[in-house]
């Protein structure tokens, strides 16, 4: 296939335009639905007003992931653990027996009665959001999103969490979802 004849079908929305249309408004007069897809088409007076809207906010580049700030989490009174990897909670967690990606943290807690699996939870950061998953355990863990009733997380399940949500493993070990960290001001004022 010829480069021009590929440029021509390819489809493929660049990061910096989705987040433009992503923020854009759209008029319901602009709308038309054929054969199950939408399609927005432009307005007259369209491109005017949209050179309009850039001229007044500039367009910033995406925050790479890498610098971007991450969730944390804090087992107990213990100190928080920031989600820059999986991390894998339970009496003697440990990671599955195919390797993939980035290892797990690995995060042990104490489980007197045994009511805790080995490994009994993971959490991971997935794109903004915050992923708890059940390892299977045969108790379960209850989840406590503010605001929301009490949810028991099934055997295998997964839930995606907010800042504030508490996980109850069972025997008095809690797990609480905190916000990224904020950056903490240099002399001078600066970050």
């Amino acid at each position: 296939m010829s480069r021009a004849v590929h440029e021509e079908t390819d489809d493929t929305i660049p990061h910096a335009v989705r987040e433009r249309l992503a923020r854009a408004v759209v008029d319901v007069d602009e709308v038309e639905v054929a054969l199950g897809d939408t399609v927005v088409r432009a307005a007259p007076g369209a491109p005017e007003r949209a050179a309009a809207h850039e001229r007044e906010a500039p367009e910033l580049p995406p925050v790479p992931a890498a610098l971007r700030p991450r969730h944390r989490i804090r087992v107990g009174g213990d100190e928080p653990v920031e989600l820059d990897r999986p991390v894998l909670i339970g009496r003697r967690p440990r990671p599955g027996r195919v390797p993939s990606g980035v290892p797990p943290r690995l995060v042990s807690v104490a489980s007197v009665e045994g009511g805790i699996s080995s490994t009994h939870l993971e959490l991971r950061e997935q794109g903004a959001v915050v992923v708890a998953t059940d390892m299977r355990t045969l108790n379960g863990s209850e989840v406590m999103v503010p605001g929301s009733p009490v949810q028991a997380l099934q055997r295998g399940a997964s839930v995606v969490v907010t800042p504030g949500t508490r996980i109850d493993l069972g025997e008095g070990v809690v797990v609480e979802v905190l916000g990224p960290a904020r950056p903490v001001p240099r002399a001078g004022g600066r970050v």
